[in-house]
């Protein structure tokens, strides 16, 4: 959220998003979504009809800003080439990891992981375990081994910043539940003042994919998983005071 502050002299300052992108930058991250989908066989014409627009629609928005044809690209839009491109490109990378063998029933030498919804309904198959780790933790739902060689294969570990990014799409999903089952159509904007971003940035915290990723913070996660807390106990969301920042105070009171 935007604050105007008025100060003596007429000079308006504005709170800047830590992540904030420009119209330039938005413009740039559309071309960089049509480059991925054309290296993967998908032109203009098929992202567009994907996406439900235009080709001329799609074109202007990836125009230069000083173009008198640019449009400037919703941040729905953005979110959703961008999902085009990632699916595009994890479904190419696939022979990547997989070895078949065999004759018509091909048997796969690299583990096959799926990804669950929350109903336990599978909802996409890849050797890449991040991948369905990113898809399942947006369901709310789980990643299981669906193939391997050997019996003992389980899902490997996080790492510790993919943990945090876990974490994160979960409680995105945690809130986003909560705000549908009490009515709330603002959830976008407590996730922005969460990760301390605009809402042309918010996707990029949650993907898996290594060029457009942006790494979350154990802050920006706790404050979240704090939101969720104070929603599921049928309150307002609360200011978030860090675990440090609570054992200070305590200190102080001594």
């Amino acid at each position: 959220m935007e604050l105007d502050i008025e100060i003596e002299d007429d000079v308006v300052t504005r709170p800047r998003a830590l992540y904030h992108l420009t119209d330039s930058e938005i413009g740039a991250a559309c071309c960089e979504a049509e480059e991925l989908l054309a290296s993967y066989g998908i032109d203009r014409d098929a992202a567009a009809a994907a996406l439900g627009i235009s080709p001329i629609t799609l074109k202007a928005y990836s125009r230069g800003v000083a173009t008198v044809s640019h449009r400037r690209m919703p941040a729905a839009t953005l979110d959703r080439i961008r999902d085009l491109a990632v699916d595009a490109y994890w479904r190419a990378v696939v022979g990547a990891f997989r070895i078949e063998v065999g004759g018509e029933d091909q048997a796969h030498l690299t583990p096959i992981y799926t990804a669950h919804d929350h109903t336990g309904l599978v909802r996409a198959r890849h050797p890449h375990p991040l991948r369905m780790r990113e898809i399942a933790d947006k369901l709310g739902g789980s990643v299981r081994v669906t193939w391997a060689i050997h019996p003992d294969v389980k899902v490997p570990p996080l790492d510790a910043m993919a943990a945090l990014r876990s974490r994160w799409r979960i409680g995105v999903w945690q809130l986003r539940d909560q705000f549908d089952h009490i009515g709330r159509n603002d959830v976008d904007d407590v996730l922005c003042e969460i990760a301390d971003c605009d809402r042309y940035s918010l996707w990029s915290f949650s993907t898996e994919y290594r060029y457009w990723l942006q790494q979350v913070t154990t802050s920006q996660v706790e404050r979240l998983e704090a939101a969720v807390a104070d929603i599921e106990r049928g309150d307002e969301i609360q200011p978030f005071e860090s675990a440090v920042a609570k054992a200070m105070a305590e200190l102080e009171d001594f």
